[in-house]
């Protein structure tokens, strides 16, 4: 026979048949496994286990309360990311608008300027036009020798000095821009006798090519 020692209440345990795998506390009916060995190994008995089960319940509220703290908070800080990024997408927006604005006021500005140029554009030819048709229209028409030698005059110079804008001569028989030959008609002219003289203008509305005729 064999004695142990109960870990649990100090009582003396009579192991009376060796053969067993287990030995019970009479008192406080811990219960213990013997090994191959024989040895003792200490099983929790039942008010241990719910000493430990109400420890444990114990810990899990308290850890409740730990949690619900960490869970409030993780909400605030994903709550505050989330109003962070809209503000931030709402910022995003208005200056994206902003910037088209700005695009959109540029881009009138540009278009309006560039109606503005092609106006002006538009006036200088309208004036040089007037300026370059107005010297020879001052002589269409019917007119006397003294008339015409002013016009075959602004032709030659014309001719002379705008290469890009001759003037066509046609006289009789002649057809020319040569300026000593337009002379040669100058000097051959009949103050008896009057001129009929008309304008032809180009696609521009320029005036290209000038006919006399005698009357």
């Amino acid at each position: 026979m064999k004695q142990l020692k109960c870990e649990n209440c100090g009582a003396t345990i009579e192991i009376i048949d060796n053969d067993k795998d287990f030995a019970i506390c009479p008192y406080c009916k811990a219960k213990y496994q013997l090994n191959e060995k024989k040895d003792i190994n200490i099983k929790i008995d039942d008010n241990t286990k719910e000493l430990l089960t109400n420890g444990l319940n114990i810990f899990n509220k308290s850890s409740k309360f730990t949690i619900i703290p960490i869970i409030m908070f993780s909400l605030i800080v994903i709550t505050s990311i989330i109003i962070i990024s809209i503000n931030a997408f709402s910022q995003i927006n208005e200056n994206n608008k902003e910037i088209n604005k700005t695009n959109n006021t540029v881009k009138t500005q540009e278009t309006n300027d560039t109606d503005k140029n092609q106006e002006a554009n538009e006036i200088k030819k309208t004036v040089s036009k007037t300026i370059f048709n107005s010297k020879f229209e001052f002589h269409s028409g019917t007119k006397y020798k003294s008339s015409v030698e002013y016009l075959l005059d602004d032709i030659v110079t014309n001719n002379k000095t705008n290469k890009d804008m001759l003037i066509t001569l046609i006289y009789k028989d002649k057809e020319t821009t040569d300026p000593e030959t337009i002379i040669d008609i100058k000097h051959a002219l009949n103050d008896k006798i009057k001129y009929e003289v008309k304008l032809d203008y180009d696609d521009d509305g320029y005036v290209y090519k000038i006919t006399i005729e005698d009357i």
